[in-house]
């Protein structure tokens, strides 16, 4: 063999082992992709399934507040009305002032009685 022949021969080895280890390479590369693709599925299936789980106990942390909301709002409007019917009631008393009135004017009432028969009052003798 004359040293054409052995430099075509050395070429053609070189060759075929760089396209042998670009093979390799590339089988590794999308050997590693699959495995990180299975994780990130896995992963995303974990998330999902977790998301599930948090809605589920935010719909029902959500639900109890409503359900204690609406048994304030009811108690506040129990509480309201009555207040309202207090103040209705307070609103209907008599007021102290209103008695006084009503004290003098029946005063005034025996008062003007003595003043109009002349009848001599007690203490005039």
């Amino acid at each position: 063999m004359d040293t054409a022949s052995v430099q075509l021969i050395s070429t053609l080895v070189i060759i075929v082992g760089l396209l042998f280890a670009m093979f390799a390479l590339m089988w590794q590369m999308n050997s590693q992709s699959s495995r990180l693709e299975a994780k990130i599925d896995a992963q995303g299936k974990d998330m999902d399934a977790q998301g599930k789980e948090l809605r589920a106990l935010i719909d029902a942390r959500g639900k109890e507040l409503e359900a204690k909301i609406d048994a304030q709002s009811e108690d506040i409007d129990t509480q309201g009305k009555e207040l309202r019917a207090e103040i209705i009631a307070q609103g209907r008393r008599v007021s102290d002032a209103e008695l006084e009135n009503a004290r003098l004017n029946g005063v005034n009432s025996v008062l003007t009685r003595f003043a109009h028969t002349h009848e001599p009052q007690a203490g005039d003798d």
